[in-house]
């Protein structure tokens, strides 16, 4: 199958114009020709382009813009070249002025200082005796006043709270003394706790296996006779 000479594309025998790219497909006895507003290929006999819509010039109009782009082309590449001529050149300049030594510095020698004069140690003293210090008179002994001892100071002991034991199968213990205060922990029965103040039937209690203080209703609670 024939293929478009411009995007390759598989196209049928007998089609004048590539359905993927809208170029003309020319026999191989026709030449180049391509419309000056969008580019692509037309038919040496085509009068308006079938892309754009565009009067077409005539066959020597279009020679002779296909040789002015040749010359523009041409002109551009020159330039190109020139130019990448003065930038190989300005190059090898920085690297031959890298290259070169630059000006002798001269060198200055330091001249030889001469040898300090040492001047000579002189001889150590001999010691001198020197009489030891008189002692001071010494001041008369100062007799302390006599103090008078103080009391001793009588500690009270504080007396132990009061010990009750749980009489219930279990016992709430609350943060305050109402039953819609929160929950702190649970007594079982026979659980030992000191008394430590009581309000309104209610007593705070301290548990005294684990130390957790709460409030408890005293009707569950009787005295530890022992």
């Amino acid at each position: 199958m024939p293929q478009c000479p411009i995007c390759k594309a598989a196209v049928w025998v007998g089609d004048r114009y590539c359905p993927t790219c809208d170029h003309y497909l020319p026999h191989p006895e026709e030449e180049d020709h391509f419309c000056p507003r969008c580019g692509i290929r037309v038919a040496s006999q085509q009068k308006i382009c079938h892309k754009c819509k565009a009067a077409l010039p005539e066959i020597a109009g279009t020679l002779s813009t296909a040789s002015a782009r040749g010359s523009k082309l041409l002109f551009s590449i020159h330039g190109i070249s020139i130019g990448i001529g003065l930038v190989i050149v300005a190059l090898l300049l920085v690297f031959l002025f890298k290259k070169s030594p630059g000006p002798l510095q001269p060198v200055v020698t330091p001249q030889p200082q001469a040898p300090a004069e040492q001047t000579p140690a002189t001889p150590p003293k001999p010691p001198t005796d020197t009489a030891p210090p008189a002692p001071k008179a010494q001041d008369p002994a100062v007799l302390p006043e006599p103090t008078t001892p103080s009391a001793p100071k009588v500690t009270v002991p504080t007396p132990a709270p009061p010990l009750y034991m749980v009489n219930a199968h279990s016992l709430a213990l609350r943060a305050s003394p109402s039953r819609s205060a929160p929950l702190i922990a649970i007594l079982n029965f026979q659980d030992e706790v000191e008394l430590l103040e009581t309000s309104g039937g209610w007593g705070r209690v301290r548990d005294v296996r684990r130390d957790i203080v709460g409030w408890s209703n005293m009707r569950y609670l009787a005295a530890d006779d022992n």
